[in-house]
């Protein structure tokens, strides 16, 4: 293989939202054997780069689940909502009183406006489901306090959003919100549905993928998708991992994505179980 592709939430990253600090040596010892490292995640850049250690040395970026792709710092792609898809799906939120975070391309996020904060705060401070995952709680704690995150209505440019992500801490109000958008949000209307945990939602702009942003980068690159190896756990690497030239899901990913993939880790992100597979195979 001449190139891996990571995803980062319950890959790279643990269930806390942390990078395992021994990581960043095996990916160094990775990459000085000629394999290139690229990081393909639902996260913007700027939340990468917020996440990722700066030694890490990664030859590329699929961000927001392939609406951005950089080379480097180098913009190579990048797809946005239409303003009016941005406005139906405000409106559809605003009915169902859902919490909801906007990411942008060129300053990340998150964003939510503050006329909708009310109602946001019951989805974020009732006693969450015990299902909630512990990235989920510390996000939950960080937007409750957050001076920047909620903005005025025209403190955000709208064409430039990219992503859309729901949150509740009801496991039960968040899965009849997830059956509304594949039932509403469907392919013809342009929009493409994922989730990665019981307590949240996305939605992205439909035919562009992980699996597109992977190619986009690669074609930039000079490698053949033939040639990558993709790690990942959710719904959203399924398009990467049908295309890769080989896929392992994480011990802990979902069973899905597991069914698809080439092998599973022996250990979860809990685990180092990345780093644990990456010592082994190839080094």
């Amino acid at each position: 293989m001449k190139a891996i592709a990571l995803d980062l939430d319950g890959t790279v990253l643990n269930h806390s939202g942390e990078f395992p600090d021994s990581l960043a040596g095996t990916l160094q010892k990775v990459h000085d054997k000629g394999i290139k490292i690229i990081i393909a995640t639902g996260r913007s850049l700027p939340m990468i780069h917020q996440k990722v250690p700066k030694i890490v040395p990664v030859d590329g970026y699929v961000g927001a689940s392939g609406m951005t792709v950089h080379r480097g710092d180098t913009l190579l792609s990048r797809t946005a909502f239409s303003e009016e898809q941005v406005e139906f799906v405000l409106t559809q939120v605003r009915d169902h009183e859902i919490y909801y975070e906007m990411t942008t391309s060129q300053h990340g996020g998150p964003y939510t406006f503050k006329t909708d904060r009310a109602y946001s705060l019951n989805d974020l401070t009732q006693t969450p489901d015990p299902t909630v995952l512990e990235y989920e709680n510390i996000g939950t704690a960080r937007t409750v306090n957050s001076t920047e995150q909620w903005i005025d209505d025209d403190g955000i440019d709208k064409s430039d959003i990219i992503k859309f992500y729901f949150f509740s801490n009801d496991k039960e109000k968040l899965e009849n919100w997830f059956k509304f958008l594949n039932a509403h949000f469907t392919n013809e209307a342009g929009f493409q549905v994922y989730r990665t945990s019981n307590h949240n939602s996305e939605i992205m702009v439909y035919g562009t993928d992980k699996g597109t942003g992977l190619i986009t980068l690669l074609d930039d690159i000079g490698i053949s998708i033939d040639d990558v190896h993709a790690f990942g756990d959710s719904m959203n690497d399924i398009p990467m991992f049908k295309i890769a030239g080989k896929s392992t899901a994480m011990q802990n990913g979902q069973e899905d994505v597991k069914q698809i993939a080439d092998d599973i880790t022996e250990f979860s992100c809990d685990e180092d179980g990345l780093q644990k597979y990456l010592e082994k195979h190839y080094l």
